[in-house]
């Protein structure tokens, strides 16, 4: 069973960013720059650190994979994406900086997973505010497979305490789900 649930784990981690790609090469979909630049720049820096640590070449390819995928949307960001421009972007980006400096500092690989995520929270702060005002600017077909990829892998293994990154995960992708159906779920409540 574990090897089903990593198995579509990959597949939903690897079908998520093609549907937001393709929907912002449509126009469909803008992502917001200043939070896909934090992303890019963080799964950059992951990248980097598990090439410098010689990582097994399945962490490499799956850091590799997901730092393209992230400089690719961030890339489309810039081209067909919005925001980033305002004083609480550039405060969530100082503010994500923090979370960074913190988990390459920590030597803490713990602590390191929990920088992370906060760094990343920080990063999708843009982002929740954009989708609330324009929710039709979001693809809900990224976050559903980014969210069932983090739960595949989550439910695989045992919880433990760099657990918290697929939880954030799975409530990051909830979150934004909810602010694209805010609407038609707030009709349906009426």
């Amino acid at each position: 069973m574990q090897s089903i649930l990593l198995l579509l784990s990959v597949i939903f981690f690897a079908v998520g960013p093609m549907t937001y790609i393709i929907s912002s090469l449509k126009g469909n979909t803008k992502p917001h720059r200043m939070t896909r630049f934090i992303l890019a720049f963080v799964l950059t820096l992951n990248f980097i650190s598990i090439l410098a640590s010689k990582g097994n070449l399945g962490a490499e390819v799956f850091a590799g994979v997901n730092c393209l995928q992230g400089l690719v949307i961030f890339g489309l960001s810039l081209w067909r994406g919005m925001g980033g421009k305002s004083i609480f972007d550039w405060a969530c980006l100082g503010i994500a900086m923090i979370g960074i400096i913190g988990w390459k500092l920590s030597g803490d690989p713990i602590i390191g997973v929990w920088f992370s995520v906060f760094a990343d929270i920080v990063a999708y702060l843009p982002a929740f505010v954009k989708t609330y005002h324009h929710p039709k600017t979001e693809s809900p077909w990224y976050y559903l497979f980014a969210g069932l990829s983090a739960l595949s892998s989550l439910v695989a293994y045992k919880l433990e305490a760099v657990s918290i990154f697929q939880i954030y995960i799975i409530l990051c992708c909830g979150i934004m789900i909810c602010l694209i159906y805010r609407t038609s779920l707030l009709k349906r409540i009426k």
